[in-house]
């Protein structure tokens, strides 16, 4: 089975991303609240010669940390080249690197501490990425990231697997829960892992919204086999409507994940 999101590494997902670069800022503003919050988690920190955002999508959140962090070198990475061409015309204060969480071109132990927000959510395999963010995290260096996880969409996988019958399953992989995420990053060798999670609900006008939404941001990449038709589709809006509905519109819920571990 695939992700709704697809796989990290395919090159479908890569070109959506690639696509979604130019309009990507205005559709996540979710992005960029939870992302303030991230930095507050860092900001206070002194130590830091190098910081390392894996997934930096446009460059937003890494030129925030070249604000607060003005003597630290900062460096960006982003797997979709539209992603990185949009970063470098915006850049101020970090360089960028394009590359793949699952193959970060760094020498070891690099960086006092590696930040992600909103990205690991794309990664197939988070125990190879992590321990790749192990090998180039310097020995007291951190990780500390937010991402989505399985709750994420619930509604949306609702409703469309009320189209196709219980006894028949979704071809689709629901993004990770958090035990597993923690439990990849205690395999990658992190310690001190400290883990919370949040529960967002976002409005939107309708199902087709939400849908439209997903491909704005490049993240609509289902599986080649998996279709569903106009009038199946509609169904699916139809009970998304009666089951999700609320005076502001109908519900979407992000589940949001907060990590921090340590290399010792």
């Amino acid at each position: 089975m695939i992700s709704l999101f697809e796989k990290l590494d395919n090159n479908p997902i890569r070109r959506a991303f690639s696509g979604a670069a130019m309009q990507y800022d205005v559709l996540t503003s979710m992005h960029k609240e939870i992302g303030r919050d991230l930095i507050k988690k860092v900001r206070e920190r002194e130590d830091c010669a190098s910081i390392l955002d894996i997934g930096m999508g446009t460059g937003w959140l890494t030129g925030r940390l070249a604000f607060y962090f003005p003597e630290t070198r900062i460096l960006g990475v982003d797997f979709a080249s539209g992603m990185v061409r949009a970063a470098r015309e915006q850049k101020e204060g970090f360089d960028i690197v394009q590359a793949d969480a699952l193959d970060l071109p760094f020498r070891a132990k690099s960086f006092d501490l590696i930040i992600s927000n909103l990205a690991y959510q794309w990664v197939l395999d988070l125990k190879r990425s992590f321990e790749c963010c192990h090998k180039i995290l310097k020995d007291d260096g951190t990780l500390c990231f937010t991402m989505f996880g399985y709750e994420t969409l619930s509604e949306l996988f609702e409703s469309l697997q009320s189209v196709r019958g219980k006894a028949e399953t979704l071809p689709l992989r629901r993004l990770p829960r958090l035990q597993e995420t923690t439990e990849a990053l205690y395999q990658a060798g992190f310690k001190n892992i400290e883990s919370d999670y949040e529960r967002i609900t976002v409005h939107f006008t309708d199902m087709m919204a939400i849908l439209r939404w997903l491909k704005g941001i490049g993240a609509n990449r289902l599986q080649k086999d998996f279709f569903v038709g106009k009038d199946l589709l509609s169904k699916a809006g139809e009970y998304y409507l009666k089951q999700f509905k609320d005076p502001f519109g109908v519900r979407a819920t992000f589940e949001v994940f907060w990590l921090k571990a340590t290399k010792t």
